[in-house]
């Protein structure tokens, strides 16, 4: 679904990671548990052990939980910037990519700067400087108009969610079920004080729902369901793990919130159960595209533990289209790997946008979003540079004088020749003429407006021939 998958083989086999990495017999007391007592026991097994880390420690240990295996850089999940490790660490910042700090992504102020929460390096991330000192002590949340955009997509701006209508900081969805499984890890380790944590806290702890406000749960239930647990997250919590030898529960059992917080509270948790979890895809892929039609796929890396019901994808006209919206068209991979489905009836020198999605009975997963552009139809005309299409105007405004505009004649497949035609005794063309091969390489065409009298002016355009299979005609207007 996302680009850190794309470093599953590099870490290990995802689901097996997932299972295997906990110790024999770590989790042993959470099981026949739910709701509150399995909070209390989750409480109790990470706090045993717990070596705390230093502030100054988290420097170091940056070099083994939060360097990006493709790159060897900074894996930092609020902007694209490259950092190298110590190097580029913060020192001072005046704009995005100057510099990495750490970022408290449960803020310091929220619990007085007090330890062990201040260097947990379950929740302090590495960040660029700029961006964190943008987020300040926002809570997270997701954004409806922003005014603070990272290099990555990460906004500032007021709330849309449900249950707060302030100012709040919404990572990009790549990362919004790393953070809401951080913040499942902090309601869990500091059980027993963070419904009292200071100012600011309030938004998100409290003791509506085992730790959490309203506002807070159905937050975080809602991304870590739209964003399930990558590899990035297992590799980063057995880095933490022999850091500070306590884990994330909420990572090493995909879904584990449902017991505690979600669909599950009225289950027991045990630590033979498989949940199961959305299916993952990798980037899409588009080919075989004409005027027409087009071959979409995409790469299903996971199965979520379960079976997949469906798969296929979804294109749309629309640039971000929400998960679920356009067309869909379906395909007939049940396994992990590449797919690819036929796409027809699609409208010629088109922009489209797709998604590769596959179902099982957790719910939807959605790759990334792709893009592609239909070809132009045989025979057809393309104007580039000022848009203007068969029937349609192109206007010169109010002019003192000669005025010229610029088209670019673009097509494919032609016979012969185009010729280029003018009514209206204020217009001219700069050519009659336009050879073939010059049409199918791409032809600037100088349309211009010299106006000998005041008034109103229209005339037509009109360019035939070739083998176009119909003539393209375009009005023209001006004013002296």
């Amino acid at each position: 679904m996302k680009l850190r998958f794309s470093f599953l083989t590099v870490l290990i086999v995802f689901s097996t990671f997932l299972r295997a990495a906990a110790p024999s017999g770590y989790y042993t007391n959470a099981n026949g548990k739910n709701s509150s007592a399995l909070r209390s026991a989750l409480e109790t097994i990470i706090s045993n052990g717990h070596s705390v880390t230093s502030y100054a420690g988290l420097w170091t240990a940056y070099a083994t939980t939060d360097i990006n295996p493709a790159t060897g850089k900074i894996w930092d999940m609020y902007s694209n910037c490259s950092f190298t490790l110590s190097t580029d660490q913060c020192g001072t910042y005046s704009v995005e990519c100057d510099c990495y700090n750490r970022e408290h992504s449960v803020p310091q102020s929220w619990f007085g700067s007090s330890s062990p929460m201040v260097s947990d390096a379950f929740h302090v991330y590495p960040t660029d400087g700029k961006v964190n000192g943008m987020r300040s002590n926002y809570p997270f949340g997701e954004v409806g108009s922003a005014n603070y955009t990272s290099g990555n997509g990460s906004k500032l701006g007021t709330s849309s969610f449900s249950g707060y209508s302030s100012t709040v900081f919404e990572p990009i969805d790549e990362y919004k079920g790393d953070f809401a499984r951080t913040y499942f890890y902090m309601a869990t380790r500091y059980a027993s004080v963070c419904e009292n944590w200071a100012s600011g806290a309030e938004v998100v702890f409290g003791n509506n729902n085992l730790g959490f406000t309203t506002y807070a749960i159905n937050l975080f239930l809602k991304w870590s369901r739209q964003d399930p647990v990558s590899a990035k997250e297992t590799a980063r919590n057995e880095a933490v793990y022999g850091v500070q030898n306590n884990r994330n529960p909420y990572i090493d059992y995909p879904a584990l919130e449902e017991y505690i917080w979600g669909n599950n509270t009225s289950s027991s948790f045990s630590t033979s159960i498989v949940t199961v979890t959305i299916p993952t895809l990798s980037t899409p892929s588009s080919t075989s595209i004409t005027s027409s039609n087009a071959t979409l796929g995409g790469n299903i890396t996971s199965l979520g533990n379960g079976t997949i019901s469906e798969s296929g994808v979804y294109y749309s006209t629309v640039n971000g289209f929400s998960n679920g919206t356009g067309t869909k068209v379906t395909a007939t991979a049940n396994s992990t790997g590449v797919f690819t489905t036929f796409v027809s009836s699609l409208a010629a020198e088109t922009n489209y946008y797709f998604k590769a999605f596959a179902v099982n009975s957790a719910g939807v997963g959605y790759s990334t979003q792709g893009s592609f552009v239909t070809t132009l139809l045989n025979g057809s005309i393309n104007f580039l540079g000022t848009q203007v299409g068969s029937g349609s105007t192109l206007a010169f405004g109010t002019v003192t004088g000669s005025t010229t505009k610029t088209l670019k004649i673009k097509t494919n497949s032609l016979t012969g020749n185009l010729t280029v035609a003018i009514s209206g005794s204020m217009y001219s063309a700069s050519v009659t003429t336009i050879a073939k091969a010059d049409a199918e390489a791409g032809f600037t065409l100088l349309i211009t407006y010299n106006p000998t009298a005041n008034g109103s002016h229209t005339g037509i355009i009109t360019i035939s021939g070739g083998g176009l299979p119909t003539s393209y005609t375009a009005n023209l207007s001006g004013t002296k």
